[in-house]
């Protein structure tokens, strides 16, 4: 059976708040946009860094409730700084039946890693403040 990698659920434009290369290491994420993304403690994610063009593979670790906290811990700390903004992603196999029906989660939020909406992406070069913004939902 033929088995095929997609992006399973991301979290769009996420701005880290801390960094410690003391800890023993993980990502930390809102609890919220973890529940929404379907993104699960000690979860493998892709760390994807806009600021400065580096990636990682590290571990979800879900932050404290109502916190907005986004921090990179351990190894992850020498590459991601508070301040920088980036993509966390999550990717899983489908069979050749399953991805005719696969949907990503697609989580966009703001500066304050609240959330603005949810759905699909827009192709390049297209932006989204040219476009019609979906609305969010869960």
């Amino acid at each position: 059976m033929s088995m095929r990698k997609l992006l399973r659920a991301k979290i769009h434009r996420l701005t880290v708040t801390g960094a410690d290369v003391s800890y023993e290491g993980s990502l930390t994420l809102p609890p919220d946009l973890m529940q929404i993304a379907d993104i699960l403690p000690y979860e493998s994610v892709q760390v994807w860094n806009v600021t400065r063009g580096t990636r990682l593979e590290t571990y979800a670790i879900r932050g404290l409730d109502g916190s907005r906290d986004v921090c990179a811990n351990g190894a992850a700390a020498h590459l991601v700084f508070p301040g920088d903004q980036i993509i966390v992603a999550t990717f899983c196999f489908f069979s050749a039946a399953e991805v005719a029906q696969h949907q990503p989660k697609l989580l966009f939020v703001n500066h304050q890693n609240m959330l603005k909406y949810a759905g699909p992406e827009i192709p390049g070069p297209q932006r989204r403040e040219h476009a019609a913004a979906p609305s969010i939902s869960q």
